[in-house]
């Protein structure tokens, strides 16, 4: 489902990224976690395309985006790419003067060709998959920060992605709306969504994902499954950031 093969960004003189190789398999759910500024936001940014990869690859189900392609040929890929794969930001994003349903509807109008009929059908249906179907006439607005992410997952999921990009979803919202969101996506985890998760919710990391990436340095230092990762961390790195993590 997803290749990376030394994978490295930079902006201006500064190495974010640093030679990051990695295989993800379709149904995995990938946690990545780390201390801030250790790239994790820009790791994920680069595999759709976000930002503009300074060396190596990224293949996303088949399609292959290297630093070497030209402008004409990434922006192809780039395009083909967004089309296997829903992201969803720490800010919802959603479009103020829109209801929840027409956010949700907007891409399967503008980028699918849906007539609005089938549009508003399949939007619906996807609201109250993350429980939000009676809000559906609702500016966003009017909404809880837990309630418009909810809808920006609905809204990404409208795609009908194979992977699902997550960048730090919560980090957001007022702690009592979290578990709300966490919810929506410990679901699509069972359902076999693909995902690659950005997070600082460590007990959701160790109790939904599959494999745990801990960054550092721009750099994958551990890569292990949760139970290992989470009660014996190989580094001295990892080690020190549980410690951290745990006085708290």
């Amino acid at each position: 489902m997803l290749q990376i093969k030394d994978l490295s960004k930079s902006f201006d003189q500064n190495e974010v990224l640093k030679h990051i190789s990695l295989t993800i398999p379709a149904h995995q759910v990938v946690a990545v976690i780390g201390p801030s500024g250790s790239g994790k936001s820009t790791f994920l940014r680069c595999l759709n395309g976000l930002e503009t990869i300074s060396g190596g690859s990224v293949t996303v189900n088949n399609h292959l985006l290297q630093a070497t392609d030209s402008k004409k040929v990434r922006q192809k890929t780039i395009h083909a790419i967004r089309q296997d794969t829903g992201m969803v930001f720490q800010q919802f994003n959603l479009y103020p003067h829109k209801t929840v349903i027409e956010n949700v509807m907007e891409a399967l109008v503008v980028v699918k060709k849906q007539s609005k009929e089938q549009a508003k059908k399949m939007a619906s249906a996807l609201l109250k998959r993350v429980g939000l179907q009676e809000k559906e006439d609702a500016y966003p607005s009017r909404l809880s920060g837990g309630q418009q992410q909810r809808v920006a997952i609905a809204r990404a999921l409208a795609m009908e992605p194979k992977i699902m990009l997550f960048d730090e979803p919560t980090s957001a919202l007022d702690p009592e709306l979290v578990g709300e969101v966490l919810q929506v996506m410990k679901e699509l985890a069972e359902e076999g969504m693909t995902m690659v998760i950005v997070t600082h919710e460590m007990k959701f990391a160790r109790d939904v994902a599959d494999r745990i990436l801990f960054m550092a340095d721009g750099q994958i230092v551990e890569d292990a499954e949760p139970k290992v990762f989470f009660t014996h961390p190989s580094t001295e790195r990892a080690q020190k950031f549980l410690e951290k993590v745990n006085e708290f």
